[in-house]
């Protein structure tokens, strides 16, 4: 079978010769991993994400061939105007990137790793409803294929999308996207004191899901996902979760099935007591947290639960297995999980999280090649 003829049978519930082996958001892997993937200096990565789509996709390849994940999650192409307008210029012995329209110098890092960093907002812009339809500003997924947005997915599903399965992109969850106009913890808070201006903010986020999401199928791949971010037991009340998430997870995934993808639908914590509304989504596969922060993800009993209605991801420690474990223990667990998926409707063996950027790719082959081994059929 080709990689895109096993992730679609596992994602439909038939028969494939083994477990397809992926690690969801392996976009940021060959990110964090471009320079042992490509032999080249860590400012070419930057190079490399404002290249020419044919330019993009022939590095891709090649990173590829080193660790073949069997989702392949293409990168996000800036506007065909940034492109343009941006260089990597070398400046007295640093290497910086210089946007020619606003004449800005970026400094490149040039150690290993993760090459951009994140932290939540905290800052409340979104007051009332005038502020949430004044400043949260839907834009229409034909502005974004028209500026080139689809451009490095659209190569990717032109050079590799015979054989190869694209998860073309995907969207968080409403209540998470929430957070850029109210602020994390006023959002936790507001959920319980100012529910009628959480819904409004979600209802407006989801539009904006739906338009990404038209803008990602366009390409024709062959999937995307909805990452449900904070909508777990470690952080709201199942009782918030069917107010502020459900409904608009089962909307996302009708969406993503009406135009033709099968929905993959991921859950960064704890999930054992939201079991049965996550099955009622209807999504085509269900990645969930591996254990930690004081709650179990059990994948066994997950599968006895709920996987005879949706294809279960494996949810293998990304840290405590993959990246620090010992070979014996990274065999283990991927025995172990395995025998968990054989229990549900379908399988893919992955982290539950993505791979670290300490993880070396050594230790990355061996995790596909347990993979494949862990389970075959004639």
């Amino acid at each position: 079978m080709t990689p895109k003829e096993r992730v679609h049978a596992a994602l439909e519930g038939r028969p494939v010769d083994r477990p397809p082996v992926t690690a969801l958001y392996n976009h940021l892997y060959y990110q964090d991993h471009f320079c042992e993937l490509t032999g080249l200096p860590p400012h070419e990565q930057w190079r490399w994400r404002y290249a020419e789509p044919a330019e993009h996709v022939r590095l891709y390849r090649a990173m590829i061939e080193l660790a073949p994940f069997e989702l392949l999650q293409p990168q996000h192409a800036p506007s065909r105007e940034e492109r343009e307008q941006t260089e990597i210029v070398e400046r007295a012995g640093e290497w910086f990137i210089h946007h020619r329209a606003h004449d800005s110098w970026t400094p490149v890092a040039t150690r290993s790793g993760h090459p951009t960093d994140y932290t939540h907002n905290e800052r409340q812009t979104v007051f009332d409803e005038a502020d949430a339809r004044e400043r949260i500003v839907i834009g229409r997924h034909e502005d974004a294929l028209a500026a080139g947005h689809n451009d490095y997915l659209d190569e990717v599903v032109a050079q590799l999308g015979r054989d190869h399965f694209i998860l073309s992109g995907g969207v968080a969850g409403p209540f998470w996207t929430s957070h850029f106009h109210l602020g994390l913890t006023n959002l936790l808070a507001m959920a319980i004191h100012e529910p009628g201006l959480v819904d409004l903010t979600c209802r407006l986020c989801h539009e904006q899901n739906l338009e990404a999401i038209r803008q990602f199928a366009a390409a024709g791949g062959d999937a995307i996902f909805v990452d449900d971010a904070i909508a777990t037991s470690d952080m709201i009340s199942p009782a918030h979760y069917e107010r502020f998430c459900l409904p608009y997870m089962i909307d996302a995934v009708g969406e993503i099935h009406r135009l033709g993808h099968k929905a993959v639908i991921i859950y960064y914590g704890g999930v054992m007591d939201r079991l049965e509304p996550i099955a009622s989504i209807g999504a085509d596969g269900f990645l969930m947290e591996a254990s930690m922060k004081s709650y179990i993800n059990d994948i066994d009993a997950v599968a006895e639960t709920i996987g005879g209605r949706v294809t279960l991801f494996g949810n293998l420690d990304p840290v405590g297995v993959l990246q620090r474990g010992s070979d014996r223990l990274l065999e283990a667990e991927v025995r172990r999980q395995a025998a968990a998926g054989r229990k549900a409707r379908g399988f893919i063996m992955s982290p539950a999280s993505p791979v670290t950027p300490f993880t070396p790719l050594a230790r990355v082959q061996r995790f596909i090649e347990l993979g494949r081994a862990c389970w075959k059929t004639p």
